[in-house]
């Protein structure tokens, strides 16, 4: 399967939990505000639902196939820092 594209939905709330490159748990802020990497799926989770304050639907994982990173976070981080 060469040049696979893979497509997130159009409203996939603030916080996606997925695995990294490295197939650790992560949660993915798409405000680039927040994010971490976590030892498993419920603790990531866990984390997700309470900084969105458990509002419905600001919560999803990520797509079969999607690669989630934390360059972002990192990346303000560093210029705020």
């Amino acid at each position: 399967m060469r040049g696979a594209a893979v497509t997130a939905p159009a409203h996939q709330g603030r916080f996606m939990v997925g695995r990294d490159i490295s197939g650790n748990w992560i949660v993915s802020d798409s405000l680039g505000l927040t994010g971490g990497v976590f030892t498993d799926r419920q603790a990531a989770v866990h984390f997700a639902m309470a900084e969105s304050d458990y509002a419905p639907g600001e919560v999803c994982a990520a797509p079969p196939g999607l690669v989630l990173s934390l360059d972002a976070v990192f990346a303000s981080a560093r210029k705020t820092g």
